[in-house]
């Protein structure tokens, strides 16, 4: 055959020896007896360089199966894939215990930039439980603020007022409403506050003897705009399922806000059974607006005014603190019947609505100031139902060990590190009350079930309704006439004397984990 020659690189295959053409040179082409025309090699050569390619194609992807079967066994990917979800769930609980364990309260200064004088407290109220209301406003006066609005339904005006009357509570106002929503009842005694500090709080929560001088404690820093307590759920004497379901939630829920605001400052949402604002920050028309008009996709919102506050607060750069002390711990009540998975609904639906109404106005949830919020609280939301999650974890767990020895003693691991997951929370509330731990079995079935109604919930953001209440039954006069009297001495009769919260056991300290028996 003829053959080229060139000054040019090789590529060797087999036996097959193809020369690339060098653009800059020209072949020359030496004949022979065995010569052939210079197209006919050219073609040769092409065909040979698609040959060579395809051939090593096919021998990069038994190589990559090679080292899939070999060299990354399907235990390895298993184990890995165990690895990465474990630790995008459980960082936030492994760093939580941490922070519950190491964080200070604010201190209380000897000369504060705020005293009580400097509050006004404003309860919106249905009147559903009268003798709650009495003992609410009892908590409140006893720590001595500047003044107290209470706003009801216009019909029931008259005998939150009589009421007021007979307990001698002469530094409350009583102002109506026509219709019983919570966001119109907290503006309409908003634009009676004069002082510096602004305290929203429930008709069913029950403060601590001072609680105003620690709660206030938290503005020592110019910064903070806005910020709350540590709240549990009052406990019966003979708790039923219902009542440590409440307790058990609402433990939960302070463990997580408590140690997140305590790592960079953010929190879901600043609860509003009792919840400290700036006056400043609140009272003005561009405030008045926002609040009022609050809404889920074009529809107006009866409910998420503490979501709506908490987004107001951090949209205009003011920072939200917890103050930890236990001295400040109000307590409150919950339904104590089958009523409290609509409130459970009613609080799942908030709670989505009001982060996805953040992640898509506005934007200092996904500053580096709040990432460590931005993992647990806006990425986190998606870890639902557990049930799927801790199913997946035991599944990847499996396969990975599926040829090991240690199979049952991996699972077994797994399942109690997912059972101490589901307790650590409420150590602090077993440790008080003992005779509680009855109710483990029941309250982590129930924590799989609540993931259930997460997602029944994310499915049905457009229910706004208050979910455990009645709001147009409530609007109507609970007495009339007659009824007046044996009302009102009813509510005074069952307005109990307020107790701290108090343990299941005598016990010395200020906090559940360094507190110890007598």
């Amino acid at each position: 055959m003829g053959q080229y020659l060139f000054k040019s690189k090789r590529i060797q295959h087999q036996k097959t020896t193809v020369n690339l053409l060098d653009l800059d040179e020209k072949p020359v082409f030496i004949a022979n007896r065995f010569s052939a025309p210079p197209t006919k090699t050219k073609a040769i050569a092409t065909i040979t360089i698609v040959s060579n390619l395809r051939s090593q194609s096919r021998t990069r992807i038994l190589a990559m199966n090679y080292i899939r079967e070999d060299s990354l066994s399907q235990e390895t990917v298993f184990t890995l894939l165990f690895c990465l979800l474990f630790f995008f769930r459980y960082t936030r609980t492994i760093v939580s215990i941490f922070t519950y364990l190491l964080f200070k309260p604010k201190p209380v200064q000897i000369n504060p930039k705020y005293k009580a004088s400097d509050a006004t407290v404003v309860v919106p109220t249905t009147f559903k439980e009268p003798a709650e209301l009495v003992q609410c406003l009892k908590c409140i006066l006893a720590c001595d603020p500047r003044a107290v609005y209470v706003v009801t339904g216009n019909n029931n005006v008259g005998l939150v007022r009589e009421l007021c009357s007979i307990e001698r509570f002469d530094n409350v106002v009583v102002l109506g409403v026509e219709k019983l929503n919570k966001c119109k009842q907290m503006l309409r005694a908003l634009k009676e506050v004069e002082t510096e500090i602004v305290v929203f709080a429930d008709d069913d929560v029950f403060w601590p003897p001072d609680y105003l001088k620690y709660l206030l404690a938290i503005f020592e820093d110019d910064n903070v705009g806005a910020g709350g307590t540590r709240q549990r759920v009052r406990r019966k004497p003979t708790p039923n399922f219902w009542n440590f379901l409440g307790i058990s939630y609402l433990e939960r829920r302070v463990w997580n806000n408590v140690t997140t605001n305590a790592i960079d400052g953010s929190i879901s949402t600043l609860s509003g059974r009792t919840a400290a604002y700036k006056t400043e920050i609140l009272k003005s028309n561009e405030f008045f607006w926002y609040f009022e008009n609050d809404q889920w996709r074009g529809k107006p919102l009866n409910t998420d005014d503490d979501k709506c506050l908490t987004r107001y607060v951090y949209s205009h750069g003011w920072k939200i603190a917890i103050q930890f002390d236990e001295r400040s711990v109000i307590e409150t009540t919950l339904e104590d019947n089958p009523k409290y998975l609509d409130q459970c609904l009613r609080w799942a639906r908030g709670q989505f609505r009001g982060n996805f109404i953040v992640m898509s106005n506005e934007t200092y949830w996904r500053s580096l100031r709040y990432s460590w919020g931005l993992y647990v609280i806006y990425i986190g939301q998606f870890q639902t139902p557990a049930l799927l999650v801790d199913g997946t974890l035991a599944y990847l767990l499996a396969n990975a060990f599926r040829s090991s020895a240690y199979f049952s003693t991996a699972l077994a691991a797994l399942g109690c590190w997912i059972l101490f997951t589901k307790l650590v929370k409420l150590m602090p509330h077993f440790y008080r009350h003992p005779a509680d731990l009855r109710f483990v079995p029941l309250s982590i079935a129930f924590s799989y079930l609540h993931g259930f109604l997460n997602v029944y919930a994310a499915f049905t953001l457009t229910k706004t309704h208050w979910g455990s209440q009645n709001l147009a039954k409530l609007e109507k006069a609970r007495a009339q006439n007659d009824e007046v009297q044996p009302l009102l001495k009813k509510a005074v009769a069952e307005a109990e004397a307020y107790t701290e919260p108090t343990p299941g056991r005598p016990m010395v300290g200020e906090d559940y984990f360094s507190a110890v028996p007598i």
